[in-house]
């Protein structure tokens, strides 16, 4: 039994590496020795196998799981280097809990992000909570997001199926509250935030 929890927390560590440059390496190690990995899933998956691959500036690639199914352990963040404290939440931006993602998306938000942080907070803005979407658009749309751009450049095909995704709910889950698309807040943020404004675009607006 023991042998099989080792595994476990080995694949765990091992997958979680090929969600982060390689810089970042030992502080996911570091990370995740603070964690009880144990799943809050109903088969026992410790991660989903769906993913988003992201190029990145420094021409690394990353591969970040669509869900983790880990529970958040409180008050781990604080035992943290400011570096790993970042890698922490970025593990859970991708948590099963949307109260979760939330809380951590806005604590990325409101810190100095490295390069390998910017593809979990655009990542999150083609789900269903309209209130994380709200909050980030809170906190990027007073600044360039020069960064964001160049992010969204770099993975035009997959921002264009993000984008579409994000219409999506739109339709089946916000136009009571929301009638007209041009004044949800998907919108506004792919548009101000992102430079990709309307289906058929053929390149990010900087």
């Amino acid at each position: 039994m023991l042998l099989f929890f080792r595994t476990k927390r080995k694949r765990f560590v091992s997958r979680l590496l090929k969600a982060f440059p390689s810089e970042y390496s030992a502080d996911v190690e570091a990370v995740c020795d603070t964690l009880k990995i144990k799943s809050e899933a109903y088969d026992g998956s410790l991660y989903s196998e769906a993913s988003t691959k992201w190029r990145l500036p420094t021409g690394e690639t990353v591969d970040i799981p669509y869900r983790i199914y880990v529970r958040e352990e409180e008050d781990q963040g604080n035992k943290l280097t400011p570096r790993q404290r970042a890698v922490y939440r970025c593990i859970f931006s991708r948590s099963y809990d949307g109260y979760v993602r939330q809380k951590h998306i806005e604590a990325l938000l409101d810190s100095e992000l490295f390069d390998g942080a910017l593809p979990y907070v655009v990542k999150v803005c083609d789900e269903y909570v309209t209130e994380i979407l709200e909050s980030v658009y809170q906190r990027l749309s007073d600044r360039g997001c020069e960064e964001y751009k160049e992010l969204c450049e770099l993975n035009f095909d997959y921002i264009k199926l993000a984008h579409a995704r994000m219409i999506s709910y739109w339709n089946e889950n916000c136009r009571y509250d929301c009638y007209k698309y041009k004044d949800y807040v998907g919108k506004k943020l792919y548009r101000d935030c992102f430079g990709y404004g309307k289906t058929g675009q053929k390149r990010i607006e900087r």
